[in-house]
C-alpha cells in the first residue's frame, strides 16, 4: 500500500476569504488621507488592510496591533513628523513598537517630506531604519504619490514570493528633473536594471556606475530613467551631459562644466567645476563617454574631490577606475521559438508600440505575433534595431520585414570579424534600414552625417539639398518618420538631430562617397558666413541675436573649424576664428577655441606673415584669459614684428595693448609696459586721420577702449587718480562708440575704480550699475559677480556692512555656479573674498551676519541685481 502522508506534510488549504494581510503602522490624525490611500492601495490589489481603526474591538490598543501585527503577512511604515503618543509606563510610542514587532515581516517604510516640523524621536526612529537592510526605503510628498508607491512595491513583492534580498521592485516612472532630456516614448522593460542602478547609488553607496553594452542597446534611456527615479536622493539635482559632440578627451571638462551650466575656461576650469561640486549632493549623467575614455581621469579627480557627487555613466567600455560598479545592460528579452504568448515579452511590446506610432492603424494580432517574434529574435532583442523595423511598419507589413530581414542577416557572417558580433548586427541592422530609403532619401541622410549637435533645415538646404528628389523638407520628414533623424523641440523654428549611432552610420557612408569633401567643404563655408558678425551684428543689441544664434550652432562652428584645419585650409580658420572670438570669449567655451587655435598654429609655419601674426596672437590671447600669463606674453611678442611686416596697424595695436597689460603685472614691467602703451595709443590716433571701412572702425574704437583702459591701470596703481579717470573716461566714450559690450564692460568698471580712488562714490556706484546691468542683460553671470563685489566695497566704505556682506555673497554664489569668465583677465578685481567678509563679520552682531549671507545665498541674478541697484535697501 503506498504510504499515507501526515497532516503535516499537506498544504494548507485556504478559505476564499483568506487573503494576504497587510498592516498598515502610521500616527492616525496626521496622515488620515495617507492611511486612506495605502489602504485603497492594498485594496485595489485584493489584499486585505489591517488597520488599528478598521476594528470594534473591547481590548487595550496595545494588545489590538499586536494581535493584528501577529496575523499580519507584510508591514508597512508610514511616518511624516509626529512620534506618536507614549503610554504611561512605557519607553517608546505605539508607532515605534509597532515597528519593532514587525521583525520578521517584509517591511516597506514610507516617509513624507518636507518635514520641517520632525520631532526629534521621530527623527532617531528613521535614522535606525534607514540602517536596517531588510526594510524598503521610500520618500513621498502626497498621498497620490503613495499610493502609486505601494501598489507597484506590493505588486513586485508578491511577485517575489516575499525571498526579498533588497528594497521592493522600483517606483513608477516620475517626471525627469533638472537638466536630464525628457524622453518622447515610454521606456520598456527596464524594471529590474533601473532598480538595480537605485541599489547600487543608494543601498551600496556606489559612486561611480557605468552602464555598458553595445550600441542601440538602450543604456542611455536606461540611464536617463534611472537618473530620474533617484532624483529625489540627490537635494542637489541631476545633470545631462551629452558628450556625443565631443571628440577629444581633453576637452571633456568643458563640456562637463558647460552641462553644469558654469562659465569658465582655462587652467581655471577644472577648479571650477571642483569648486561648484566639492559642497553638493549630485548626479551626473554622462553619456556616450566610450569616444573620450582618455578623460576617465578626470572623472576620478572629481569623485575624490566631491564627497557628494555619484557619477552615471553610459558607455560601450567600462572606465578602469577604483571603485567603479560595472551593470552590463542587456538586449530586452525575445520569445524563444514556439512561445505561446509572444506579447508578453518585451521586445514584442517595443515593437508593438513603435508600429503603433509608425501607422496608428496597426495592431498586434495572432495573425502577426509569431512573425513579429521572429524579427524581434533575429534582430537580438536590440532596442534601435526593433524601434527601425517598426517605423517601416506603414510601408511593409511585417511578413515583408521579415522576408527582408532574412536576406539582411544572411551577410551577418560577412562582417569584419575585428568587431563583436553585436556590432555586426547592428551595422547591418542600420543598413538594412538605409535600404529601404530611396535614393533621394539616402543621398540626404548620407549629408547629414557631417553635423554635429542639432542643425536646421536652412542648413540643411544649403549643404545637402541638391539631387534630392522632391522638396527637402518633405525628405527629411521622411527621415525623421523612419527614426533616423530626430527633431528637437525647443524653438520656434524646427532643429534636428541624429542619433550618435545613427551619425556614425550616415559619416561612414559619406566618407566612402564621393561627396565626403565637396559636403564638409560647404558646411565649413555655410557656418563660416554664419559665424560671421554683420555689421549691426558687431552692435548693441545686435551682438546679444548673434551671440545667442552661434551658441545655438558652437558644435556645427567646432566641426568646421576642425575641418578645416584637417583639410590644409587653416588660413580659413583662422578667419573664422578671429570672427567668432567674441562669442567663444563671452560664452565661456575659451577652452574649446584654443585647442582650435593651437592647431592653427601648429600649421602656420608656410602662412604668409599676416596670418602666422594672427596665428601667434590668437593663441597668446585664450593663454591670456586662461590664465597662462608666461605663455602668452611670447606668443603676443613673437606676433608684433610680423604685424609690422604686414602693415596691419590695427591688429598690431590690439596686439601691444594687451602685451602692456600683461607687462604690468610682471616685476619691474610696469615701466616698459607704460611707454608700450603710450605708443600704442599714438599709433591708434594716428590711425583715426585715415580713410577706413566700417569694421575696421569698430575694431579701431574696441582697440583703442582697451589701450585706454589698460594704460589707466597703470596709473591708477600709481595713484595718479586724475590721470587714471581720464583714460579710463576716454576708453569708456570709445567703447561706446564701437558698441561692444566688451570694452564697454572694462571701461565702466575701471572708471568706477578711479571715480572710487577719487572719493566720488555716489557716481562710482552710478557706474557700477550700469555695468551690472549691462551684464546681466547678456546673461554674463561672472562679469556680473565682480561688479557686485565692486558694489560691496562700495556699501563697506559706506558703512553698510550687511549690504556688503549680501552682495558678497551673491557673487561668490554666481561665481560659483558658473565660472570664472573673461572679466578677471582685463581688470583689477575689487576687494573680495573670506578675509573681506571676515572683517565684515567683526562689525555685524551674528544674527546679522547670518542673515545678510542667507540673504545673498537666496537672490537670484535679477533679485541680486534689483537689491544692489537700490541703494536704500536694507537686507
Amino acid at each position: 500500500m503506498p504510504a499515507t502522508a501526515s497532516p503535516a506534510a499537506d498544504p494548507a488549504i485556504r478559505t476564499p476569504d483568506q487573503r494576504v494581510r497587510v498592516f498598515i503602522s502610521s500616527t492616525l490624525q496626521e496622515l488620515a488621507a495617507e492611511r486612506a490611500a495605502a489602504r485603497d492601495a492594498v485594496s485595489t490589489l485584493r489584499l486585505v488592510p489591517v488597520m488599528f481603526e478598521l476594528g470594534a474591538r473591547p481590548h487595550p490598543p496595545r494588545q489590538v496591533y499586536r494581535a493584528y501585527l501577529a496575523q499580519s503577512q507584510i508591514f508597512i511604515g508610514i511616518y511624516w513628523q509626529s512620534y506618536g503618543w507614549v503610554a504611561p509606563g512605557e519607553q517608546a510610542s505605539g508607532l515605534e513598537d509597532e515597528y519593532r514587532l514587525s521583525a520578521g515581516l517584509p517591511r516597506l517604510i514610507y516617509v513624507k517630506s518636507p518635514a520641517p516640523g520632525r520631532e526629534p524621536r521621530l527623527t532617531g526612529l528613521l535614522a535606525r531604519i534607514k540602517t536596517d537592510d531588510s526594510v524598503s526605503y521610500q520618500r513621498f510628498a502626497d498621498p497620490a504619490e503613495l499610493q502609486r508607491l505601494i501598489e507597484n512595491d506590493l505588486a513586485v513583492l508578491l511577485s517575489e514570493r516575499f525571498e526579498m534580498t533588497r528594497p521592493a521592485g522600483p517606483t513608477p516612472d516620475t517626471a525627469l528633473t533638472g537638466a536630464l532630456p525628457v524622453p518622447a516614448t515610454p521606456l520598456v522593460d527596464r524594471e529590474s536594471e533601473t532598480a538595480e542602478v537605485e541599489d547600487l547609488a543608494v543601498r551600496q553607496d556606489a559612486r561611480l556606475i557605468t552602464l555598458t553594452g553595445p550600441g542601440g542597446v538602450g543604456k542611455t534611456r536606461l540611464a536617463v530613467a534611472a537618473a530620474g527615479r533617484l532624483a529625489p536622493a540627490f537635494p542637489d539635482g541631476t545633470r545631462f551631459v551629452d558628450l556625443a559632440p565631443v571628440r577629444t578627451a581633453d576637452l571633456v571638462p568643458a563640456a562637463i562644466a558647460a552641462g553644469l551650466g558654469l562659465n569658465t575656461s582655462g587652467d581655471q576650469l577644472v577648479r571650477d567645476v571642483i569648486a561648484y561640486l566639492r559642497a553638493r549632493r549630485l548626479l551626473l549623467v554622462l553619456d556616450n563617454f566610450e569616444q573620450v575614455a582618455g578623460a576617465a581621469p578626470v572623472i576620478a579627480q572629481l569623485l575624490a574631490a566631491a564627497p557628494g557627487l555619484v557619477v552615471l555613466v553610459a558607455s560601450r567600455t567600462v572606465l578602469r577606475l577604483t571603485g567603479e560598479y560595472e551593470l552590463a545592460v542587456p538586449p530586452l528579452p525575445v520569445p524563444p521559438p514556439g512561445a505561446r504568448h509572444p506579447a508578453a515579452y518585451p521586445a514584442v511590446r517595443l515593437f508593438a508600440d513603435r508600429a503603433r506610432a509608425a501607422a496608428p492603424g496597426f495592431e498586434l494580432t495572432g495573425r502577426n505575433a509569431q512573425v513579429i517574434a521572429e524579427i524581434c529574435r533575429r534582430l537580438e532583442g536590440l532596442p534601435l534595431a526593433i524601434e527601425l523595423a517598426a517605423a517601416q511598419v506603414r510601408l511593409l507589413p511585417p511578413r515583408a520585414l521579415l522576408a527582408r530581414l532574412d536576406d539582411r542577416m544572411n551577410l551577418l557572417t560577412a562582417g569584419p570579424r575585428d568587431l563583436p558580433e553585436r556590432q555586426r548586427t547592428l551595422r547591418n541592422t542600420l543598413d538594412w534600414s538605409y535600404g529601404l530609403l530611396s535614393a533621394g532619401q539616402q543621398a540626404l541622410f548620407t549629408r547629414l552625417g557631417v553635423f554635429a549637435g542639432t542643425f536646421g533645415l536652412p542648413a540643411v538646404t544649403a549643404i545637402c539639398g541638391d539631387d534630392v528628389h522632391g522638396p527637402v523638407m518633405g525628405t527629411l520628414s521622411s527621415l525623421v518618420d523612419s527614426s533616423l533623424v530626430r527633431v528637437e523641440p525647443g524653438e520656434d523654428e524646427p532643429r534636428f538631430s541624429l542619433l550618435d549611432t545613427i551619425r556614425e552610420y550616415a559619416a561612414e557612408r559619406l566618407r566612402d562617397s564621393a561627396d565626403w569633401r565637396v559636403v564638409h567643404d560647404r558646411h565649413a563655408a555655410y557656418f563660416a558666413a554664419l559665424g560671421k558678425p554683420t555689421e549691426a551684428e558687431l552692435r548693441g543689441t545686435g551682438q546679444l541675436a548673434w551671440l545667442n544664434r552661434l551658441e545655438t550652432r558652437r558644435d556645427n562652428l567646432s566641426v568646421a573649424l576642425s575641418w578645416l584645419v584637417s583639410s590644409d585650409q587653416a588660413g580659413k580658420a583662422l578667419d573664422l576664428v578671429w570672427a567668432t572670438w567674441r562669442f567663444w570669449w563671452l560664452h565661456g567655451h575659451v577652452e574649446e577655441l584654443a585647442r582650435h587655435v593651437d592647431q592653427i598654429l601648429a600649421s602656420s609655419g608656410s602662412m604668409a606673415p599676416h596670418q602666422r601674426a594672427l596665428a601667434l596672437s590668437g593663441a597668446g590671447f585664450v593663454r591670456f584669459v586662461g590664465g597662462d600669463q608666461a605663455q602668452a606674453l611670447r606668443l603676443l611678442k613673437r606676433s608684433l614684428p610680423l604685424y609690422q611686416q604686414a602693415g596691419d596697424r590695427l591688429r598690431l595695436g590690439l596686439t601691444a595693448a594687451a602685451l602692456g597689460h600683461l607687462l604690468a603685472s610682471t616685476p619691474r614691467g610696469s615701466a616698459y609696459a607704460s611707454d608700450l602703451l603710450d605708443q600704442t595709443l599714438a599709433q591708434l590716433r594716428d590711425i583715426a586721420g585715415q580713410q577706413v571701412t566700417e569694421p575696421d572702425r569698430l575694431q579701431y574704437l574696441s582697440d583703442v577702449a582697451l589701450a585706454s583702459n589698460f594704460l589707466g591701470q597703470i596709473k591708477l596703481s600709481r595713484g595718479d587718480h586724475h590721470g587714471a579717470a581720464d583714460l579710463f573716461t576716454d576708453g569708456l566714450s570709445a567703447a561706446h562708440a564701437a558698441a561692444d559690450r566688451v570694452t564697454i564692460l572694462v571701461s565702466l568698471y575701471d572708471l568706477a575704480l578711479s571715480r572710487q580712488a577719487q572719493g566720488e562714490l555716489d557716481d562710482a556706484a552710478d557706474l557700477l550699475g550700469q555695468g551690472l546691468q549691462l551684464a546681466a542683460e547678456a546673461g554674463d553671470e561672472p562679469s556680473l559677480a565682480y561688479y557686485l563685489e565692486a558694489m560691496a566695497d562700495l556699501a563697506a566704505r559706506h558703512d553698510r556692512p550687511q549690504r556688503a556682506i549680501t552682495l558678497l555673497t551673491a557673487a561668490d554664489a554666481r561665481l560659483e555656479a558658473k565660472g570664472s569668465g573673461w572679466l578677471h583677465a582685463y581688470v583689477p578685481r575689487a576687494p573680495h573674498g573670506p578675509d573681506i567678509l571676515a572683517g565684515l563679520r567683526t562689525r555685524s552682531t551674528d544674527a546679522d551676519f547670518q542673515h545678510a549671507r542667507a540673504h545673498g545665498h537666496s537672490l537670484t541674478v535679477p533679485g541680486a541685481v534689483r537689491y544692489a541697484l537700490n541703494q536704500q535697501e536694507q537686507t
